[in-house]
């Protein structure tokens, strides 16, 4: 079970998408060793992101793997080698066609790729059902962290524009 580091939720709006994804993935009895959650920061538009990884301990392989989500892309996967420095390419999970896949769905592929080292045939079309608070909670936390920041003035008049 995925704990409530101090701040996190007021600060990582996609922190409740984390916690449900990790419950899925401890119902199956599939919880990743390392979980990681952010934001890849203003020089990159803040685009959220987790990153769930296993390593050869806990998969049923010749190594790690490695499961990443952010906002614009969806989920991918990384197969990591027993050292994780070695790794694999990065391949995304196309059989999960929504940026904010259901949580059970994820741990459905999740489990096929840490037990079998196969992603699913199948396709899963479903949003997870909090989806749009998510989007609103990201967008909310881009406009809170805009506002906030300090106006720069580069020359030519005043700070205002005028």
């Amino acid at each position: 079970m995925l704990l409530d580091p101090p701040g996190t939720s007021c600060t990582l709006p996609h922190w409740p998408y984390a916690q449900a994804v990790d419950e899925a993935l401890t119902a199956r009895g599939i919880a990743p060793g390392k979980i990681r959650a952010g934001s890849m920061g203003r020089e990159h538009g803040e685009t959220m992101y987790l990153m769930l990884a296993w390593d050869v301990s806990r998969t049923h392989g010749i190594g790690g793997l490695r499961m990443t989500w952010t906002e614009e892309t969806g989920w991918a996967y990384t197969p990591l080698g027993a050292n994780p420095r070695i790794q694999g390419p990065h391949r995304p999970l196309t059989p999960l066609r929504r940026i904010f896949a259901r949580p059970d769905d994820v741990a459905e592929v999740a489990d096929r790729l840490v037990r079998a080292w196969r992603t699913p045939t199948g396709d899963y079309h479903a949003e997870w059902d909090a989806a749009d608070k998510m989007r609103t909670a990201i967008a909310d936390f881009r406009d809170h962290s805009h506002s906030s920041r300090p106006v720069r003035h580069t020359g030519g008049g005043s700070a205002d524009g005028r």
